[in-house]
């Protein structure tokens, strides 16, 4: 499954001009692709963090779970989607985006991890 992901985390990145795509578990970096000098070992680890922060405070607000979080920083964006299973998808962008597309692509992305979960 990791080839699937690893082509689909490219095209991802290639078609919303990203620096980096990660999915990741438990703070662990499942496949990945990005930019040279990217590191998306330590993009992983403080995103299975931010999941968990996600879920406690969507239930402590009784928002339910977490789907998307996008915050925008001074040097660019970036964009959480949960994914099954406790995974995460993250997005990093170093300049400025169209929040509404990236959004679409996260949602799209999120179908596709689903259909690559189905076992063939």
């Amino acid at each position: 499954m990791s080839d699937v992901l690893t082509d689909l985390l490219t095209r991802l990145r290639a078609d919303n001009d990203l620096d980096l795509a990660v999915v990741g578990t438990d703070g662990l970096v499942v496949a990945a692709d990005h930019v040279e000098g990217a590191d998306a070992e330590a993009i992983a680890t403080s995103t299975g963090d931010l999941y968990l922060m996600m879920t406690a405070f969507g239930a402590e607000v009784g928002a339910g779970d977490p789907t998307i979080l996008t915050t925008e920083y001074d040097g660019g964006t970036v964009m959480v989607a949960a994914l099954e299973h406790g995974a995460t998808l993250t997005m990093v962008s170093g300049h400025a985006v169209n929040l509404g597309r990236l959004r679409t692509a996260a949602r799209r992305f999120q179908e596709q991890y689903r259909g690559a979960l189905v076992p063939a």
